[in-house]
């Protein structure tokens, strides 16, 4: 059996649920560092931008990354601040990410908890440390998405252990490149452009006509089931057909893959016998969820704690 892995899901800023939670799975506090005698945490990505603790989930996270213990991998909450903060080559005077209102309001808890600027960026250029994704010990962890042919790209462009380049995260800002469509895939997800009519706001308030889908999914009976948005979304999309092509699809055989980013409520529960989605909305009064894993191939319900 390989290493005994606690997997993290979204954080979002609320650090006293991470303490919490590393506590209930048995961590403690030495020298600075959450630490297990036998166990290891592999964070999942997206620890700003939501609560207001974004400076103390990252004083418990990385320490506990940077002592050799953990691992972590970006979300696509890492990679905006990353784009947010760094200068468009391109365009004097501008950034990769636009400081638009919409962008700066999904930033602003972050920003104003990292009001000295030698620290904000000290924070960013760790972030730019951390691999799109990960295969080790029989496990695969993704923030959004593991699209064989996304993951490919990444892999052939940045190696086993893909960490951005200055010059891959400028390319991967072009929405013409086939580093944009990667990156997006993997931190960000698959989405699918609702039939004519049919909009559902985010969790921005922002209108919009495309929809994030069930990926890991081999078919779905219909839109509302293929779909991920708010309860509004579901009855809208009820009764249309669903676009099984759009679907990756992940089979039961493959190693068993952790992700997060979708916003899920309720009691958690397994995606799939090999599928574990380990974001409950933390941010939105939810959960912060953890998945105790073994080496086992086939995932265990109540192995899921929060």
């Amino acid at each position: 059996m390989g290493q005994a892995w606690d997997v993290v899901g979204d954080v979002h800023g609320f650090a006293d649920d991470l303490i919490q939670l590393l506590e209930k799975l048995g961590y403690e506090q030495r020298a600075g560092v959450y630490r297990h005698p036998n166990r290891r945490v592999l964070f999942l990505g997206d620890f700003i931008d939501g609560g207001n603790q974004n400076r103390r989930v990252m004083e418990i996270v990385r320490p506990m990354v940077d002592a050799g213990g953990s691992l972590a991998i970006m979300g696509n909450h890492e990679y905006n601040a990353i784009c947010y903060h760094t200068r468009d080559p391109d365009q004097p005077g501008g950034y990769l990410r636009a400081h638009s209102k919409k962008n700066l309001g999904q930033h602003e808890n972050t920003l104003a908890e990292f009001d000295d600027p030698a620290a904000l960026q000290d924070m960013i250029e760790w972030f730019k440390t951390l691999p799109l994704f990960i295969e080790i010990d029989g496990l695969r962890a993704v923030h959004a998405c593991w699209d064989p042919a996304a993951i490919e790209s990444l892999r052939s462009r940045l190696g086993e252990r893909p960490v951005m380049s200055e010059s891959f995260l400028v390319e991967s800002c072009d929405k013409a490149s086939a580093a944009h469509d990667a990156v997006e895939t993997v931190l960000k997800g698959l989405e699918f452009e609702l039939p004519a009519g049919i909009t559902f706001k985010d969790k921005y308030g922002q209108a919009r006509r495309e929809a994030r889908i069930r990926w890991w999914m081999e078919n779905a009976e219909s839109l509302d089931k293929m779909v991920i948005g708010p309860p509004g979304l579901d009855a809208a999309t009820a009764g249309h057909n669903a676009e099984r092509s759009k679907l990756v699809g992940y089979e039961p055989d493959l190693p068993p893959i952790f992700f997060g980013h979708y916003w899920l409520t309720g009691e958690p529960r397994l995606q799939g016998s090999n599928v574990a989605c380990l974001d409950y909305s933390v941010a939105r009064g939810g959960k912060l969820v953890a998945y105790r894993w073994d080496g086992e191939q086939m995932l265990d319900e109540s192995k899921l704690v929060w």
